[in-house]
């Protein structure tokens, strides 16, 4: 009975139920204006440009992407660094910077020493290597000579003129075997020198090692956007039927790089985030013979080397990737149907509405 009341209902009404069976189909393809069509999300409350910009801007600073590795740095390279960084003031005012770091006086005076010999190496081995071109092409030149005398003996009419060439073809030979000697024995004194030279990198090295501090570094990195920054000109929003959405992006950032004292802290790990590896002044090692600012500005290229590796590991690509797809996210959570995002480069153009 039921069945039968229903069947009626639907036989007499048929016209109406067509009508909304065509409706959801119409709609469903997305034809009818938002007004009309019910299955449609809603406007947005924040639908105006200012107001979507104050809510990007209040994320700030988003991280997209994570790094977490291992480094080490040393004094030495500290040194290095402050010879080529602060090389005037050196000269000018050094007793802060020995006060700082009591080893620089000393590196600075062997790496100047170093350097000299350097330099004076690398003057020999372009003359040596303007020598050996020299010589490659004299040989060329005395064999080209050599088979072209062999031909014209071999053609010669008469015994003088045969006995003339074979004499200009031995004083060639000769001349060849001169330019040998003197190949050889030029070889012999720069491969002396080439062998002075690396064990005066050996004694240089073995100085540094002398008295250096080694850090172990643990710690993380993130990267992602700064969205604080974002202007109006940066948004344009097409409030029409699709809500659609275009922003231009400053390229990913390092946000933050730290190593906190510890890395890992569980009750059964625990893994320092900086591990004191090498501290040796002459014989003895320890750390008490290094000032704060030495210890500091090792821990400290610890930090850089880790951005460095972030860096080198695909960090900054990695984010640009998580923020396409965190922000296409968020942005259709808004509410916006089409979302198109875009990154600044060097010469990137505003957003002008069409």
């Amino acid at each position: 009975m039921i069945f039968l009341a229903i069947f009626n209902f639907i036989k007499k009404y048929w016209f109406i139920f067509l009508l909304i069976i065509v409706y959801i189909v119409i709609a469903g393809l997305n034809i009818l204006p938002r007004s009309l069509n019910v299955f449609k999300k809603e406007r947005l409350l924040i639908n105006e440009t200012p107001i979507v910009v104050k809510e990007i801007r209040e994320i700030g600073e988003l991280t997209t992407s994570e790094f977490y590795g291992e480094v080490y740095a040393d004094l030495n390279e500290v040194y290095s660094e402050i010879l080529v960084e602060h090389g005037d003031s050196l000269k000018y005012n050094p007793t802060a910077f020995y006060e700082n770091y009591p080893g620089l006086e000393k590196y600075e005076e062997d790496a100047r020493n170093f350097r000299v010999k350097e330099i004076s190496f690398e003057k020999e081995s372009e003359r040596y290597d303007l020598f050996l071109s020299d010589y490659y092409k004299k040989l060329d030149h005395y064999k080209e000579q050599q088979i072209e005398f062999g031909k014209e003996t071999n053609a010669a009419n008469s015994s003088s003129e045969k006995k003339k060439l074979e004499k200009r073809l031995s004083d060639l030979k000769e001349k060849i075997f001169e330019e040998k000697e003197g190949f050889i024995n030029r070889k012999e004194k720069f491969d002396e020198s080439e062998a002075k030279m690396r064990k005066q990198k050996r004694d240089f090295r073995d100085k540094r090692k002398k008295r250096n501090l080694v850090y172990i570094g643990r710690g993380w990195v993130k990267a992602g956007i700064d969205l604080k920054e974002l202007t109006e000109k940066e948004v344009f929003i097409d409030d029409s039927d699709s809500l659609y959405i275009h922003i231009l992006l400053p390229e990913p950032k390092i946000l933050e790089a730290d190593i906190n004292p510890w890395f890992v802290y569980t009750e059964k790990k625990k893994i320092k985030g900086f591990e004191l590896f090498i501290a040796k002044t002459g014989s003895l090692l320890s750390s008490d013979n290094f000032t704060d600012r030495e210890i500091s500005a090792v821990k400290h290229k610890c930090k850089v080397r880790l951005e460095q590796n972030a860096i080198e590991k695909g960090l900054l690509n990695n984010a640009k990737n998580s923020a396409l797809i965190t922000l296409e996210s968020f942005f259709h959570l808004l509410g916006f149907e089409k979302v198109k995002i875009n990154f600044k480069t060097g010469d990137h153009e505003l957003i002008t509405e069409i």
